[in-house]
């Protein structure tokens, strides 16, 4: 028995199966403020202290009881620097949002067991539709080839202190809000430039790790199409700057703002003219109102294309007749009732057993559902590398039982479960483990995990 699991393993691997979860849906959160916010005032913070109702806690402690499983930072190359005319800059003479203050960050995040999307702004400041700075260390790089490896290499150099740290992100988004471009003015105008750039830092990042995943970032346009012509051209110049380029493009990532972007039927309309042309998952990277709305739109997208939403800054952002999921109280942020639209909504999108993003898969008796519960998850490992839903199976086949057991369980599958099947064995993940079942010739159903422990 042992041997023909094994063997039935090794065909799934071979026909390009991997045992592993479908991302679960990302209930992210940009927080990048944070830092800044909470450091005392002599580093050039602001003390401030975080509440859920009475419970004064970390943020990142907080948002994870409401529901949240990701955090997207934002990286700049020098925050510090002073950029000519420009009114936001240096963004931060402590350097925050810098590469150590970001690492430090990082090291939360992965504590806390929560995935991590590292935003690239490639600027010292911020990267939007109406600016893409250069950064001021790569003024003398005045032409696209020099642009091009400096990009690469920035990327790789960055992300490899991320590696160093054990603390490399799940996924990367290459550029900010890139409608018109990115490091301007060599790549803004030109959508052979643009796209060699946009290809120089997915290769950076592909260098450190080929598993870490790749979002590209536009905004909504009321005008319903755009934003899929804007990825149709960016793909297409890609693949005629490397054969195929397109293809590591992971998620498209889409910012919405009603103020400036129109209605949630304009959301609706670009999300849908995405999913039917793109073979990829879908994200709002950024939106600050419509909570709930947004979250439905992008989950209930067909084929399951919606990877998730990261609401911008929710602990204090306020601007762009947006609202927070936290209330400014002189030098504390407590929660609104914003905030409590998110453990419902991480409730009816399954993510109540959601393993983490640590190194080791993890489970608790307290949130597995009762018909698959005592499952061991000792068998599963994910690598600490990345957030790749890969998972490794690091248990002996020899274990697996013989057919004298008859013990049975019925596992609780949702949206985002996979399986396959290979003659009269099932092989799948139930949302925090591999289990495997086989039907025998007497026609008794068997379930147990890859440790060989009946279920």
């Amino acid at each position: 028995m042992g041997n023909k699991i094994l063997i039935i393993l090794m065909l799934c691997l071979a026909a390009g199966f991997v045992c592993a979860q479908n991302e679960p849906y990302a209930l992210g959160a940009d927080i990048s403020w944070m830092q800044q916010r909470e450091n005392p005032v002599s580093v050039g913070g602001g003390g401030v202290k975080y509440y859920r109702g009475n419970q004064q806690d970390d943020l990142l402690t907080l948002l994870k009881g409401a529901g949240f499983n990701y955090i997207r930072l934002r990286l700049f190359v020098d925050p510090t620097a002073k950029i000519t005319g420009e009114s936001e800059s240096p963004y931060s003479a402590r350097g925050y949002c810098g590469l150590d203050s970001t690492i430090k960050v990082a090291k939360r995040i992965k504590a806390a067991g929560m995935k991590f999307l590292l935003d690239f702004h490639y600027s010292d400041t911020w990267a939007d539709p109406g600016k893409q700075y250069k950064p001021v260390s790569w003024s003398s790089l005045n032409t696209v080839p020099l642009l091009t490896e400096k990009v690469r290499s920035y990327t790789k150099e960055s992300l490899q202190a991320f590696k160093n740290a054990g603390v490399l992100p799940d996924m990367v988004q290459v550029g900010n809000e890139v409608v018109g471009g990115m490091i301007w003015p060599e790549g803004k105008g030109n959508n052979q430039n643009f796209a060699t750039l946009v290809n120089a830092g997915i290769n950076g990042v592909k260098d450190v790790d080929a598993n870490i995943k790749i979002m590209m970032h536009t905004i909504t346009i009321q005008n319903n199409t755009f934003a899929d012509s804007w990825f149709e051209t960016l793909k297409s110049n890609l693949n005629k700057v490397e054969a195929n380029a397109a293809n590591k493009i992971d998620v498209i990532g889409i910012s919405y703002y009603p103020r400036w972007h129109g209605n949630l039927d304009t959301l609706s309309k670009v999300l849908t003219a995405l999913a039917s042309k793109n073979n990829i998952k879908i994200a709002v990277a950024e939106y600050a109102d419509k909570h709930r709305e947004v979250n439905d739109l992008v989950y209930n997208l067909p084929s399951k294309k919606g990877l998730g939403t990261f609401v911008w800054e929710p602990q204090e952002f306020s601007g762009d007749n947006s609202l927070p999921l936290f209330d400014w109280t002189n030098n504390a942020r407590r929660s609104n009732a914003r905030l409590e639209l998110y453990p419902q909504m991480a409730t009816d999108y399954g993510l109540s057993n959601v393993p983490s993003s640590s190194s080791k898969a993890q489970s608790s008796s307290s949130n597995t559902p009762s018909s698959s519960s005592g499952v061991s998850s000792s068998s599963v490992e994910q690598s600490s590398s990345s957030s790749s839903s890969s998972l490794q199976i690091s248990s002996s086949s020899s274990n697996i039982p013989s057919s004298s057991s008859s013990e049975e369980i019925t596992p609780v599958l949702n949206a985002h479960s996979i399986e396959k099947n290979i003659e009269g064995t099932r092989i799948y993940f139930d949302g925090s483990r591999v289990l495997v079942k086989k039907t025998l010739p007497n026609g008794k159903v068997r379930i147990f995990d890859l440790n060989g422990k009946a279920r």
